[in-house]
This record gives structure tokens, C-alpha cells and sequence, in this order.
């Protein structure tokens, strides 16, 4: 656990920030999660990726749309266990304080490199997802579109790919493997939201790179002030008007408590 009043002046300058903005936008990423028992995707033996191999060379593949298409079994038999935690998985005081900030108006948006859907369960109702969503998923044969829950749950029970009610083919979560890009719509509606905001609060991410972090990029471009909080150093703290390097479970409360003058 953090300890907040070590962080408490640069909590005032950050909700200082938000209610004289008023146009805030959010960016989060696995961090928002991995206390609700989420692990990340890329973090070496924890991550998505790191519990999903190719059968033949052992490379970190499957986790590709190549892997998927090349041997579906061994993607759902990695991924499988992941999706059962991250379906009991609940939302913590991070997603409850990022969807009371905007219920009072303070944040516009919320995007999203998460496919949880906890920022939706905490209250949020204005979510953008870069990396798709696991509400639903798509037959890679006829692309109709189903929800992703009874899939998974007919999985966990026998085991098999899920196939199309319709056409038999394979049915993928609507997540973004690598390799695949970005969905259009989401990408379009994180534009416009990044174009419009006076501040981006990073949440959660160190932006490590890849597409949706070029949308951090734009908005800081285009003259929004910048507010990081997260553990580790971002490639951006240089650039931001606050850094925070603590746990957003610890801080986002905190900060919402200050704005409503609990603190």
C-alpha cells in the first residue's frame, strides 16, 4: 500500500487540474487491474502471452492472430484459465473512483488498453476500447458476432474450441491479438475524445509502446497537460505537469476524495 500523505500535494495540484479542466479524458492500462486479481499481458511469466506457446517452437506466438489461426485449441487452452479469473475478477476502488469522477462531471471519457469490462461494472459509461472487449466474439468464418460469455463457459466445461451456432467455424474473442489492427471504431472515437480534452490522466500504464500509446502522444501534442500515476516511470513523466509513482488503487481514491473535499 501506498502511502498517501506522501503523495497528498501532488493529489491537490492533480484534482486542481481536473476541476479547472473539466474536458479530462483518461487513459488506463493493466495496472488498473492486477488488483483485482488481473495479471497484465506482457509481464514476463505472468502476462496473457507468456502462458500461451506454439506447439511446435515454442515460441510466444499464440498469442498472435497467426498463432490463433494456425492451432485455435492451444490459444483456448492458454487463454481459458486467464478468462475465468478475469470473469470472477470485481472491480476495485481505482474503477469505482475513475466512474464517481465522471458521474460528477469531471472526466469526459475513459480509454481503455483493458478488455475486463470493469471500468463498465464499477459505473463507467462513457469506455472506449483500443484492445477490444471480451463481451463478445466473432466467427472467423461467416464474422457473425456472439456474446463471449456462454462460449467461454462452454469451454471450461468440455474443453472444445466454441464454434459458430450458425456455421460451425471458429469463434474469437474480440480481443486484439497481435498482428491485428486496432478497432476502427474505438481508435476513430479515442481521436476525437483526445482532440477535445484539456488534461489526459494516465492511469495504470507505463506506455510501453504500440498503437493505442500514440494516442497519449496526440493529445499531449495538441497541448493537453498530462497527469501520470502509476508504479513504475513512463516514457512520458518527462513531459507530464504531475507524476505520481504509486499505485492507482491507492491514488485515484484519494484524489477523488480531495475534489469532494473529504480530504
Amino acid at each position: 500500500m501506498s502511502n498517501i500523505s506522501e503523495h497528498l500535494s501532488k493529489v491537490r495540484i492533480a484534482a486542481d487540474l481536473l476541476s479547472d479542466s473539466r474536458t479530462a479524458v483518461v487513459f488506463t492500462g493493466a495496472g488498473l487491474s492486477t488488483r483485482s486479481g488481473i495479471p497484465d499481458f506482457r509481464s514476463p511469466g505472468a502476462g496473457l502471452w507468456a502462458r500461451i506457446r506454439e506447439p511446435e517452437d515454442g515460441e510466444l506466438q499464440a498469442g498472435s492472430i497467426q498463432g490463433f489461426s494456425r492451432d485455435p485449441q492451444a490459444f483456448y487452452n492458454g487463454f481459458g484459465p486467464l478468462v475465468k479469473r478475469i470473469y470472477s475478477a470485481e472491480p476495485n476502488p481505482a474503477h469505482f473512483a475513475l466512474a464517481e469522477l465522471e458521474a460528477r462531471g469531471y472526466i469526459k471519457a475513459l480509454i481503455t488498453q483493458n478488455a475486463d469490462i470493469l471500468h463498465q461494472r464499477a459505473g463507467s459509461k462513457n469506455v472506449i476500447e483500443v484492445h477490444g472487449s471480451l463481451t463478445t466474439a466473432t466467427c472467423i468464418t461467416c464474422y457473425k458476432q456472439f456474446p463471449a460469455v456462454p462460449l467461454f463457459e462452454q469451454f471450461f466445461i468440455d474443453g472444445r474450441v466454441p464454434r459458430c451456432e450458425s456455421c460451425g467455424g471458429v469463434m474469437k474473442p474480440n480481443v486484439i491479438l497481435t498482428g491485428e489492427q486496432l478497432p476502427a471504431q474505438a481508435i476513430l472515437a479515442a481521436r476525437k475524445a483526445v482532440q477535445k480534452c484539456g488534461v489526459l490522466l494516465i492511469a495504470g500504464t507505463s506506455l510501453a509502446g504500440g498503437p493505442a500509446t500514440a494516442l497519449v502522444e496526440r493529445a499531449h501534442n495538441l497541448g493537453a497537460k498530462l497527469m501520470v500515476i502509476n508504479h513504475l516511470p513512463t516514457l512520458l513523466d518527462s513531459q507530464a505537469e504531475i507524476v505520481i509513482h504509486a499505485d492507482v488503487v491507492d491514488i485515484l481514491p484519494a484524489l477523488l476524495d480531495v475534489l469532494l473535499g473529504v480530504d
